[in-house]
């Protein structure tokens, strides 16, 4: 893809798409399911997203990219809470 894109984290490397084009709405679905549960050795990974996204978010809104940055301030929000349940319920899962 030639041109500017919009950059998503996936678990195993990036999705790449046209400003044009819009959040994807299946970028970080997992994360927003309901069925999707997390225990406390999950922190770190779930840290390491949540500032991937941080700088996601950062730099889509230096873009311009009000779409994407929206997404990933969304799952910021969602990881926080995912991790916050963790910390809470260090035994489950």
């Amino acid at each position: 893809m030639t041109g500017p894109t919009i950059k998503t984290a996936l678990a195993s490397g990036y999705c790449l798409r046209a400003p044009a084009q819009q959040a994807c709405t299946y970028a970080n679905i997992c994360e927003h399911c309901p069925s999707f549960h997390t225990t406390i050795q999950d922190i770190p990974a779930l840290t390491r997203q949540r500032d991937t996204a941080a700088a996601l978010a950062d730099d889509a809104q230096h873009r311009g990219w009000d779409s994407e940055t929206e997404r990933h301030l969304k799952l910021i929000t969602r990881l926080n809470n995912l991790i916050d349940t963790a910390t809470t319920r260090p035994n489950a899962g």
